[in-house]
C-alpha cells in the first residue's frame, strides 16, 4: 500500500512537470503564431497543471491516516478532487468553443502555419509518450487520481493530434493560390472539433466521481458478481433473507451484508466469522481495499 502511495506520487509529480513546460510553450507560441488551437493546448496544460498539483495535494493528504477525525477513511476525497478537475476542464472546453465560433462567424484567423507545425508535431510525440506511461502506470496502482491525470493527457494528446493535422491540411492549403483563402478558418474549425468531443470526456468522469460521492453502486458486473455469491451463500445456510449495500469510493469497495435469519438459534460466533472468511476471501479477485461490514439479525427492521 505504502510503495503504491509513493508510486502515485512520483508519477503525479511527472504530470506536473510534464503540465509546466507544456502550459509555457504553448501559451507564447500560441501568441507568438496566432493559433487559438496552440493557445488553447497551451491553456489546457496551464489548467492541467493547477489540478495535477491538486491531485499531489489530495494523495499526499489521503496517505496520512488520521483515525479520530475520519474515522470512515478519507476516500471521498479523491472522486471530489477528480470532480473538480473536470468541472474546470469543461469550463475551459466551452469557453473555447465560444471563442472560436466567434473567430469563425468575424471571418477566420491568420496563423503562421511553418511555426505551428514545428510545434504541433513534437508536442504530439511528447503527449502520446506522457499519456501511454501515464496510463500503464495508473491500472497498476489503481489510483482514480492517476488515472484522471492519464485522461487529461490523453486529452491534451488529441488536442495535440487535431493541431497537427490542421496545420498539416494548413500547410498544404497554403501551397495553392486558389485555396489560400480557405487557410483562416482552419484553427476556429479545429477548436469547434475538439471542442466538441471533449465536451463528454469531463461530463462522463464527473458522471463516475458523482455515484462514489454518493455512494452509488459501482458500474459494471461486480455488484452483480458479489450479490450472486451472498444469494447462494445464504441459501446454502437456510437463511431467510439477505440485503446487500455495495459502493466503490477511491481505491476502497465498500460492501455492507445483513443477514435476516427468522429460526430460533441464530448462528454460532465461529459460523458467523466462517461466513466472513468466506465472503472476505471472494472479494480478493477485485483490486481494491475491502471495508466488509457483515451483520446477523432476527428482526429485518435492523437491516433497513
Amino acid at each position: 500500500m505504502q510503495q503504491n502511495n509513493s508510486r502515485e506520487h512520483a508519477l503525479l509529480k511527472i504530470s506536473v512537470y510534464g503540465a509546466i513546460i507544456f502550459s509555457v510553450t504553448g501559451i507564447v507560441i500560441g501568441l507568438l503564431v496566432g493559433a487559438q488551437m496552440i493557445l488553447f493546448d497551451g491553456l489546457y496544460s496551464l489548467v492541467s497543471l493547477g489540478l495535477s498539483i491538486l491531485s499531489l495535494i489530495a494523495a499526499r493528504f489521503i496517505s496520512k491516516h488520521d483515525i479520530n477525525n475520519y474515522p470512515f477513511g478519507k476516500d471521498k476525497i479523491e472522486p471530489l478532487v477528480v470532480l473538480i478537475k473536470y468541472f474546470v476542464i469543461l469550463v475551459l472546453v466551452i469557453a473555447s468553443l465560444i471563442s472560436a465560433l466567434m473567430a469563425l462567424a468575424s471571418g477566420g484567423r491568420e496563423v503562421a502555419v511553418g511555426i505551428a507545425l514545428i510545434y504541433s508535431t513534437l508536442a504530439t510525440v511528447l503527449c502520446i509518450g506522457i499519456t501511454y506511461y501515464l496510463k500503464k502506470e495508473a491500472n497498476k496502482v489503481r489510483s482514480a487520481l492517476l488515472q484522471a491525470e492519464a485522461n487529461q493527457w490523453y486529452m491534451d494528446t488529441l488536442v495535440s493530434v487535431a493541431v497537427l493535422i490542421g496545420f498539416v491540411i494548413s500547410y498544404l492549403l497554403n501551397l495553392f493560390i486558389t485555396t489560400q483563402f480557405i487557410v483562416p478558418f482552419i484553427d476556429p474549425i479545429m477548436v469547434i472539433a475538439v471542442s466538441i468531443y471533449f465536451i463528454k470526456v469531463p461530463i462522463e468522469e464527473m458522471s463516475t466521481a458523482l455515484r462514489e460521492i454518493l455512494d452509488m453502486p459501482p458500474k459494471g458486473k461486480m455488484p452483480d458478481q458479489i450479490k450472486q455469491f451472498i444469494k447462494v451463500l445464504a441459501r446454502e445456510r437456510d437463511f431467510d433473507e439477505t440485503i446487500v449495500r455495495i459502493t466503490k469510493v477511491g481505491k476502497t469497495l465498500w460492501v455492507e451484508i445483513d443477514f435476516v435469519i427468522k429460526k430460533e438459534e441464530l448462528a454460532s460466533l465461529t459460523d458467523q466469522d466462517q461466513i466472513r472468511e468466506a465472503i472476505d476471501r471472494y472479494l480478493d479477485q477485485y483490486p481494491y481495499q475491502k471495508w466488509l461490514t457483515v451483520s446477523f439479525t432476527k428482526d429485518r427492521k435492523w437491516a433497513l
